[in-house]
């Protein structure tokens, strides 16, 4: 490639990743020139951290606690996130959890009918021990036994729902109970819906190992001396020995830390541009042919050779239909004038006299003067002949639903009696005669977090005596499957019947203690649920962008390649290797 010019849609993770590798690729001295276009007036989608001063009303304590309103931990697994550490100079920034730490080695359950939160058990002993066992232990065996069944070949297109696979594996309590308590904590969805293929490849490549069954492929994967790394280099300098042993990290100022990181190296990049607070309004190919223009909905205009879209599918085919029905072509085509014959000529819209004169039309960005390196700018003797042409619609946009999450932040006064046990947090199962119906008839608790064990280290006391009881932090996650929260969060029964189901989970006989504070934040549409047969879909997808938009474009992102964060920056670092 030579110095290409970039247009980014979207500023989300997977946007911001790609703009990063884009710019290490493409520095300044090479001529490149890099676009990020978003819609919001912040960078990096769904992750926000902020930082607030609690104080106990009656004790006069202290404190500077980090609430995060999306992902707040990281699993070591992904490596390219560990670059970014290392390329960005983040080490110092980093808090990690130890295997051994109890926020490692304590999760936990609200199974419906049993007082207060069920342990799963992480080791042999606690599994003989745990109330669980006559769950797992058939569920286990029964897999392991399995002989010549069914099984996914991950080189076929064959699919099912996590719900499926797991009953068709470990039986359907096992499903009901372990599986969709799983899904509401990763996807916020209904895992009879969710494709296995897509949200758990590993599952699979297990089954097809173990011939059938998971637990031999688990063991035989464990036993193997194979390196099953896919090849690619990652630069992480010491960042890997750091994550030795680490079950989850996160940074200490949160998870927008590493967004923000990537959002300050592009300001300092020459040749990169953010627009923020303007997006796009309509998406076309260039005068020329050979590439594409964005114009934003302020009416700028931005041509370039390449086209990442990093936004959400849904907002992709609402952009790309907006763009055809703004086209002369294709609404002349759709619609055409009356009196117009079949065979005629579809008409179009006369080329401008003159360049300079739209100066004058009042419409910013209907018309653009461009200028290009060696070529002055539209002279009157050669009008502009041509108009940008939209691009093609995409197959599968509207496929999938996505699951829209209200995330409340609770902090508690110190207190001599713990509020929760020590332990990540727990998170509840799909109820046994399934999802209340209509939508929206009920709290729809997904889970909680108790983030002041998990990540303590986040917050900071500004009590003298730092002996004293801490304050104490949860989150807890609602709606999702079960649609939005009953009471809504405006509603004063809110924060009352919010604060009795978190006691009756907890297994306490006395009120809790009245919070410092609750921030309460709805996120609509915030993680897509990749349905069955999504990877299949996605490959038509791939290759319809290749055959209608060319090899210069690529479209991105949690609607594609996974919603974990991850899988955001892997999918943005790809296309900018890849382009």
């Amino acid at each position: 490639m030579g110095s290409p010019s970039v247009t980014i849609v979207g500023g989300g993770l997977s946007g911001l990743s790609a703009a990063f590798h884009l710019s290490r690729r493409f520095p300044a001295s090479s001529g490149a020139r890099i676009t990020l276009v978003e819609k919001s007036n912040r960078l990096g989608g769904w992750v926000k951290s902020e930082r607030a001063r609690v104080k106990d009303r009656y004790g006069g304590r202290q404190a500077d606690v980090l609430l995060e309103s999306g992902p707040r931990t990281l699993r070591p697994a992904s490596k390219a996130i560990l670059e970014l550490i290392h390329l960005l100079n983040l080490t110092t920034s980093v808090l990690t959890v130890p295997r051994t730490a109890p926020a490692a080695r304590n999760r936990f359950l609200h199974i419906s009918g049993a007082r207060g939160l069920t342990k799963i058990p992480g080791s042999l002993p606690s599994l003989l021990v745990s109330p669980l066992v006559k769950i797992l232990v058939p569920a286990i065996l029964a897999d392991f036994r399995r002989r010549n069944g069914r099984v996914l070949n991950t080189s076929q297109a064959n699919d099912e729902s996590v719900d499926a696979f797991l009953t068709r594996h470990f039986g359907s309590e096992f499903a009901q109970v372990f599986g969709s308590a799983l899904i509401h904590g990763i996807y916020a969805a209904d895992s009879r819906q969710l494709s296995i293929r897509a949200a758990f490849p590993a599952m699979c490549r297990l089954e097809e190992n173990g011939k059938g069954s998971i637990v031999r492929g688990a063991i035989s994967d464990m036993l193997s001396l194979t390196d099953t790394s896919e090849g690619l280099t990652y630069h992480v300098g010491d960042v890997a020995q750091l994550m030795k042993g680490v079950s989850v990290y996160s940074f200490r100022d949160g998870m927008q830390t590493l967004t923000d990181a990537m959002t300050n190296y592009l300001k300092q990049q020459q040749n990169v541009v953010i627009v923020k607070g303007d997006g796009a309004a309509a998406l076309a190919k260039s005068t020329t042919g050979d590439g594409f223009q964005v114009t934003t909905e302020s009416g700028k205009e931005i041509v370039s050779s390449h086209l990442i879209a990093a936004m959400p599918l849904p907002l992709l085919h609402r952009l790309l239909a907006h763009s055809r029905s703004m086209s002369p072509e294709t609404s002349q085509s759709t619609s055409p004038p009356p009196g117009s014959t079949h065979n005629a000529a579809p008409l179009r819209r006369p080329s401008f006299p003159h360049p300079a004169l739209s100066l004058k039309t009042g419409i910013r960005g209907r018309y653009m003067v461009q200028s290009h390196a060696g070529n002055s700018a539209s002279s009157p003797s050669s009008p502009t002949t041509s108009t940008p042409s939209p691009v093609p619609l995409l197959p599968h946009l509207l496929a999938n639903p996505s699951s829209s999450v209200t995330v409340v932040n609770i902090v508690f006064p110190p207190s001599d009696k713990p509020i929760h046990p020590d332990g990540f947090g727990y998170l509840i199962p799909r109820p046994q005669q399934g999802y209340p119906s209509p939508p929206g008839s009920t709290l729809g608790m997904l889970g909680t977090v108790f983030d002041s064990s998990a990540l303590s280290g986040q917050d900071i006391s500004i009590c003298a005596d730092h002996r004293s009881p801490k304050f104490t932090k949860v989150t807890v996650m609602l709606g999702g499957p079960y649609g939005p929260p009953s009471p809504a969060p405006a509603s004063p029964d809110f924060l009352p019947t919010l604060l009795a189901t978190l006691q009756e989970h907890l297994g306490h006989d006395q009120p809790l203690p009245e919070p410092c504070l609750v921030r309460v934040r709805e996120h609509q549409d915030c993680i897509p649920t990749l349905t069955v047969g999504h990877v299949e879909r996605m490959a038509e997808l791939r290759a319809a962008v290749k055959e209608k938009w060319g090899e210069n474009a690529v479209v991105i992102g949690a609607s594609i390649d996974g919603v974990s964060v991850g899988d955001c920056i892997e999918s943005g670092r790809r296309a900018a290797l890849e382009l």
